[in-house]
């Protein structure tokens, strides 16, 4: 791929003119690299195995004797995904991976594996093992009527089959039938299908801008293009998007091992998924999803999955699919300003001309010539390996007559649209655990480049005023603080001052996004982050600023005053020492250390975190009530400053702090507390503002794990509420 780059850059000097007429001009070029370059790539193209599908299933088994379930799973679905369909590889795939899914007590995976078993080449002669799991799928979740049905269909087979062990599989499925029924059961599977209800948008849906909510209104100006503003008041925490994908390609190699556990059509989370019928990578859902995304635009991909190209082309790989979008119509655009856009923006039936009016900057660009070259190898792909264009050519839609003038066209139009997505895509993040210990997930995995254009319309600071999540494909957006009427709604494209240089983000925002940034923290260095890393000034107690190390003075922001930085480095220093002494009292070296820097550092410097921290939890294990609630207040002031109020971290902080409080009531009457409801009313009050934080950044049905929590306070200590 470096070689096409570099082959066709030194070629493309200027890309001034219209962007079709460059990539013609780059189509009419020797284009045997592009071509030799597929050809390697499909020589080691990977395609159903058979045996291939053994090994993992081995593999698997291996994994499931040692009780490594996830993994298991995983080789088992690999499995699947190679043995040719229906076969008797296929079925033992389904039946290994059913017997997982019953381990981790996901009866209803292991009942859709086990009903597409018997649909294959499954050795007959195992057919009663998996009747029996599924009679115990059955009694688990307390179906009696499944269960007796299931039953009764086994004991038909064993009686009519010539089965070894018959006898056992018999007696088994009796003692089945008369032992006492499981209570009906919530299953897991049921907590799963909840965590794809979306929330609704406050205010109802925007008329005149989908997929947003009627508190917001598209406005417009010369200068700042389109934009998004407050409609009327917004409160913090309001739902501001609801917008599923225009488009969304899985693009990052490294994460290649979630894919296996998502739907490929929609992004939902599976265990007993369904494979393409054709190429290994694949996995979706049900059936419907599998026939719906190859209708759409698998079969035109699909070839290229088997050779791997698609990886390599990155955002060329969701380009392609925003032209498989615009096939429908022909490639419609609007011909209109973008003042007109104010009136109604977005249609669900059909969104592509909306997404084609997205801006691409590609004539800023300083060279676009990996664009083109991206589209011309998916355009050679199209024309050697599929018969995209010879369908095409024969649809109603199609805007050409030929194939090379429509090779030509379908290649212009992949080359703006990676500009407009390097330009106006999000990046589609789910969250996963980091351990299996913790309540709240804590990870996020880059899951797929996807296009929502209600959402992009949004312009950027580097301090939004606006948060997402994502819902499998689903982006939802909330307001983060609150934003007064006919105030612009801010997003971030990843580029925050509470993690960047002002110099470092600048950057960012002229290369990739072609502007200078402007917001309310770049407009004041005073705004920046880094100045909460300052000294106070002994004379009028205003903040001296830190310096790079090589600098030895730094003046006062307020009076202007110079001072030697060395001096409060070593007086700083100082108080690190007493932190890092294990010598006498240790609730001692922590006051002295807290004493020093309360003379010296801005009351929001990094270095009173870790003190604050551990006092306080020098007084949880104490069980000092007054004390541990103190210095962890101060800790979170100190935090909030830092990472914002309504960071997730300090939703997770307040409520694992909450549980470490409650703890102390195991032992009886919390220390250096006179009124244990006002303690309890605190703790409650912690519980509730972490879970309105998390409730930011988290599905409901996570934060609804809180009000549980609450719940069970409530019942658990009822009376010191009365």
């Amino acid at each position: 791929m470096d070689f096409l780059l570099s082959y066709y850059t030194d070629k493309f000097t200027n890309i001034e003119g219209n962007i079709f007429e460059l990539f013609a001009n780059l189509y009419s070029l020797d284009l045997s690299p592009v071509e030799s370059w597929l050809e390697i790539k499909f020589k080691t193209k990977v395609q159903k195995d058979d045996s291939l599908s053994t090994f993992y299933r081995q593999e698997g088994n291996k994994c499931y004797a040692r009780k490594d379930l996830l993994k298991s799973l995983e080789l088992y679905t690999k499995s699947l995904c190679f043995a040719t369909v229906n076969s008797r590889e296929y079925g033992l795939a389904l039946a290994n991976r059913s017997a997982v899914s019953f381990e981790m007590k996901e009866f209803q995976n292991c009942l859709r594996d086990i009903d597409l078993c018997f649909k294959t080449s499954y050795p007959k002669d195992l057919w009663p093992k998996i009747y029996l799991r599924k009679a115990e799928c059955y009694w688990e979740m307390g179906l009696q009527e499944n269960l007796d049905k299931c039953i009764q269909e086994a004991l038909i087979y064993l009686n009519k089959e010539n089965i070894s062990e018959k006898e056992k599989y018999v007696v088994k499925l009796n003692c089945m039938k008369k032992s006492t029924m499981k209570h009906k059961s919530c299953c897991l599977e049921n907590h799963r299908e909840s965590s794809y209800d979306l929330p609704k948008l406050q205010d109802g849906e925007n008329t005149h801008f989908i997929n947003s909510s009627a508190k917001l209104r598209l406005s417009y100006d010369a200068c700042k293009g389109r934009y998004v503003t407050a409609n009327k008041s917004i409160t913090k925490g309001d739902v501001l998007f609801v917008e599923k994908a225009f488009i969304f390609a899985p693009v990052f190699k490294e994460n290649k091992e979630f894919y296996s556990f998502k739907c490929y059509n929609c992004l939902k989370d599976i265990i007993s998924s369904v494979p393409c019928h054709s190429c290994t990578l694949c996995v979706f859902c049900n059936e419907m999803c599998r026939s719906k995304s190859w209708t759409e635009y698998h079969r035109w991909e699909c070839e290229g999955m088997t050779a791997n190209i698609w990886y390599d082309l990155g955002i060329g790989f969701p380009a392609f699919k925003a032209v498989l979008k615009g096939v429908k119509s022909g490639f419609k655009s609007l011909k209109r300003s973008y003042k007109e856009d104010l009136k109604h923006f977005g249609n669900k039936d059909d969104n592509y001309p909306y997404f084609n009016r997205l801006v691409s900057h590609i004539y800023k660009s300083k060279n676009a010539t990996p664009y083109m070259v991206m589209a011309a190898i998916i355009v050679t792909y199209l024309k050697k390996y599929t018969t995209f264009f010879h369908w095409f050519l024969q649809q109603d839609s199609c805007p050409k007559t030929d194939s090379d003038n429509l090779a030509r066209h379908v290649g212009g139009l992949i080359t703006k649209h990676i500009a407009q997505l390097s330009c106006n895509s999000s990046i589609i993040e789910h969250w996963t655990y980091s351990s299996s210990d913790i309540l709240f997930p804590d990870t996020l995995i880059s899951i797929a480049c996807g296009m929502f254009p209600s959402v992009s319309m949004m312009n950027h600071s580097c301090k939004p005023n606006v948060t997402n999540f994502f819902i499998c494909d689903t982006i939802i957006v909330k307001a983060l603080e609150d934003i007064r009427e006919n105030e612009e709604v801010f997003n971030c494209y990843g580029v925050t001052y509470r993690g960047m240089t002002k110099e470092h983000r600048q950057k960012i925002c002229r290369s990739l996004y072609h502007f200078e940034c402007k917001c309310i923290i770049c407009s004041n260095p005073e705004n920046e982050v880094d100045m909460l890393d300052s000294y106070l000034c002994p004379k009028c107690n205003g903040l001296i600023p830190e310096v790079p190390e090589e600098t030895y003075t730094s003046c006062c922001s307020n009076c202007g005053n110079e001072y030697s930085i060395e001096i409060f480095r070593k007086i700083n220093d100082g108080a690190q020492k007493y932190l890092e002494s294990n010598e006498g009292n240790q609730l001692e070296v922590l006051l002295k250390c807290l004493i020093i820097r309360e003379k010296i550092l801005y009351k929001h410097h990094k270095d009173f975190e870790e003190v604050y921290y551990r006092l306080y939890d020098y007084y949880v294990i104490l069980g000092d009530a007054k004390n541990m609630f103190k210095y962890f207040h101060l800790w979170l002031e100190n935090e909030k400053a830092r990472r914002g109020e309504n960071s997730r971290g300090i939703g997770t902080k307040l409520y694992e702090a909450a549980l470490a409080i409650l703890h102390c009531l195991k032992s009886g009457q919390p220390k250096n507390c006179s009124n244990l409801k006002s303690f309890l009313q605190n703790v409650e009050l912690m519980i509730k503002e972490a879970k309105f934080v998390l409730n930011l950044y988290y599905p409901e049905y996570i934060t609804n794990r809180l009000s549980r929590k609450i719940q069970f306070i409530s019942n658990k200590y009822g009376r010191a509420f009365d």
